[in-house]
């Protein structure tokens, strides 16, 4: 009996619990991975169509609706820094060089987890792209807070491959019994994998696990509430919001404003189909038909964002519609019969679902 239990203590070396580990971890390792590299090969490999006689991967081309930052122009009035992601949208070679890099850092996390290869510096890479995730897109989920969840678990999963590294069945693993001295480099045991001394991982587990709880529940707390406050959404996902500013009116009735689609889904549009001027007393002196709101012409709708795949607002069927992400400056038409003498109007817009939207007025001499 005695031989038996020295043989099994002699068997369960820190280098093979910490092989077993990563084997246990399989799953998560390769499901990660999938995640990454499945957004990265849609880009580059898998979403190609003809574009001026040429084939081209459309969510990597800058010049056509389905490039892939028009997600970041949805996630624009949800993220924790819209003013940043408005600044980066304004600069598009910036922009553009940030989708190749970002597509990239997944391609390479996605590729590396799946085969084990520096597992530990790819899975801090992964916790730190989740971070990334959570700031622009946790916001957003029509069913239940999607967005959120994959961000929250994805930082988990990460902070786990980060302790256990690649396990036996990793290129990892492959090349430390292949090369034993370049296995037992410190370097490389905390970059790739392998054992670590156990006050080393008891510290790391405990901090790692403070971190992840830390970061979900913050976040949860910040963008949907119920920890210490009732639930809420700080910026609707299911329905739309439309921010009104900088609304003036000419004497003629001719009216213009500033207007942000900054909350609802990106997967339809707000419609304005209708739109009163309203004097001090509420009585309408201008109105717009849908109709008319569908007739503008080009020149009355002047979009913050103009590329070929951001939101905008465009004349519809219904009157005008715009995108969550969207930011313009409208203009209607004067059809008063005489100049407007008032100095006190509001500007009442309605939107395909019945509901009112308004804002003060300042009148132009």
């Amino acid at each position: 009996m005695q031989t038996t239990n020295t043989t099994q203590q002699g068997e369960w070396t820190p280098a093979r619990i910490f092989a077993f580990a990563g084997l246990m971890a399989l799953g998560v390792r390769l499901v990660q991975g999938w995640v990454y590299w499945g957004g990265a090969s849609r880009r580059l490999f898998y979403d190609f169509h003809m574009v001026q006689g040429h084939l081209s991967a459309v969510k990597m081309n800058p010049d056509v609706s389905g490039y892939v930052a028009n997600k970041l122009a949805h996630a624009m009035p949800g993220s924790m820094f819209p003013g940043m992601i408005q600044w980066i949208m304004e600069h598009g070679s910036l922009l553009h060089t940030m989708v190749w890099f970002w597509t990239l850092v997944e391609l390479v996390v996605g590729v590396g987890l799946i085969i084990g290869f520096a597992t530990r510096l790819l899975a801090f890479a992964s916790a730190g792209v989740n971070v990334s995730l959570m700031m622009i897109f946790g916001w957003m989920g029509s069913t239940c807070v999607d967005e959120w969840t994959m961000a929250a678990a994805g930082f988990a999963m990460g902070t786990l491959l980060m302790l256990t590294g690649g396990g036996s069945w990793s290129v990892d693993h492959w090349l430390a019994r292949r090369n034993p001295n370049l296995g037992e480099r410190s370097w490389f045991r905390v970059l790739f994998s392998g054992h670590l001394p156990y006050q080393t991982m008891r510290k790391w587990s405990i901090w790692l696990g403070i971190i992840a709880i830390i970061f979900t529940v913050t976040s949860y707390q910040f963008l949907h509430g119920a920890v210490y406050s009732p639930l809420h959404a700080r910026v609707n996902f299911h329905h739309y919001s439309l921010s009104l500013n900088q609304a003036q009116v000419k004497t003629d009735g001719t009216v213009s404003f500033h207007a942000y689609v900054d909350a609802g889904p990106d997967t339809g549009k707000l419609y304005l189909i209708g739109a009163e001027l309203l004097d001090s007393s509420g009585n309408a002196v201008e109105r717009w038909t849908g109709k008319q709101l569908t007739a503008l012409p080009k020149a009355s709708i002047v979009n913050r964002f103009t590329q070929a795949w951001s939101s905008k607002f465009k004349p519809t069927a219904y009157g005008i519609g715009g995108v969550v992400g969207a930011k313009a400056v409208i203009e209607l038409p004067g059809n008063a019969m005489q100049a407007l003498s008032g100095s006190s109007y509001t500007l009442r817009l309605t939107t395909i679902d019945g509901q009112h939207l308004s804002t003060k007025v300042t009148a132009q001499p």
